[in-house]
């Protein structure tokens, strides 16, 4: 069963960094929202994203809102640098009648 919500209607990319390279996957059907904190000392994107699929994100992962570019420097590409790019900290599946139904992610 796939997760099936008018509200989940946007397109994220997702950067992975595994070893020396750069996995980047675009994901359709998805709820994105994020917000921007910043402190005295530091600045912090908080956000949320829902979507349907098998790909569960990482903590780690980068997402983009809508189609990212290609070509990143892993080093340079921070949501601080970057407009709607949020960094996972944390990613849950979640199951209906012991199948993937949808997945979480934020920060």
């Amino acid at each position: 069963m796939m997760l099936q919500n008018p509200m989940c209607d946007q397109m994220v990319t997702v950067y992975r960094r595994v070893k020396d390279q750069i996995i980047r996957f675009v994901l359709e059907g998805c709820f994105y929202r994020y917000r921007d904190v910043v402190t005295e000392d530091r600045f912090e994107r908080k956000f949320v994203l829902i979507g349907p699929g098998e790909e569960p994100l990482r903590a780690g992962d980068r997402v983009f809102d809508g189609i990212g570019p290609e070509t990143v420097c892993w080093e340079e590409f921070l949501s601080v640098n970057v407009p709607g790019l949020s960094q996972v900290q944390y990613a849950e599946p979640y199951f209906f009648l012991g199948k993937l139904h949808h997945w979480e992610a934020g920060r």
